[in-house]
């Protein structure tokens, strides 16, 4: 399966046991996308709280390693401005500028880090306010084509579990959205998986489910899906992932 980039907001809070209040920040594009043609991008970020709202903005060169995404300090990227004050139902924008050139062959994945900066004067609420932080992907695309590859095979656990691995074996990413499992026999899909993962070039995923026992061990299982680029439909062959 081949396929170009695209990609989905990635939102994370900084949660607590205590009541809490989080600010509303939107971001627009989702997606930043760099070339030897196109060096710098301009994103929109809007506060729709009813005060203001100050955010720090970094660059993070974006890995993964052992199916976890790693972000590392980096200075390919400039932001502009790296700390900036959001008004009350208003924008700000941000601007990203790519200060090397592309690979040759392969696209380089960043990410772009927006953090809640909590005022000292929290609000006037009881508990914890809570810091918002939202991540963007930033794609480089290289000089010359690239695109995603990938692998599928998966393996049955000792207790049932039906472990699914994608391995991506191009120079672009993929993002898988979702998949329906369907055994060679069946007429019906028989589990449905859900979890929306990125693979980044030479990087793999594993989702393990649980389809019971209309699924024979010994037999192919076919997978249709949703990616960032489209839908896919691909068969797996049983084989440790």
């Amino acid at each position: 399966m081949r396929a170009s980039a695209a990609t989905l907001l990635a939102m994370g809070v900084l949660a607590a046991a205590l009541p809490a209040a989080a600010s509303t920040l939107s971001v627009a594009p989702i997606r930043v996308e760099l070339s030897s043609a196109t060096h710098t991008a301009v994103l929109i970020v809007r506060n729709q709280d009813d005060s203001p709202v100050v955010v720090q903005a970094r660059p993070a060169a974006w890995s993964q390693r052992d199916g976890e995404d790693q972000l590392d300090d980096t200075h390919d990227l400039l932001v502009t401005p790296p700390l900036f004050t959001v008004p009350a139902k208003g924008s700000q924008l941000v601007r990203v500028a790519l200060l090397r050139e592309p690979d040759t062959s392969h696209e380089l994945p960043y990410r772009l880090v927006l953090s809640e900066v909590p005022s000292s004067a929290a609000a006037e609420t009881t508990g914890l306010k809570v810091a918002l932080r939202i991540t963007l992907p930033v794609f480089v695309r290289p000089r010359s084509a690239a695109a995603p590859d990938l692998t599928w095979s998966h393996r049955w656990l000792p207790d049932g579990t039906l472990e699914v691995a994608a391995q991506n074996r191009g120079t672009a990413h993929l993002q898988v959205l979702d998949f329906d499992l369907q055994g060679a026999a069946a007429a019906k899909a028989g589990v449905h998986a859900d979890t929306s993962h990125y693979l980044l070039p030479g990087t793999g995923a594993h989702w393990q489910l649980h389809p019971g026992g209309s699924f024979r061990r010994d037999s192919p299982i076919i997978l249709r899906g949703h990616s960032d680029a489209g839908d896919f439909t691909v068969t797996s062959s049983p084989g440790a992932p």
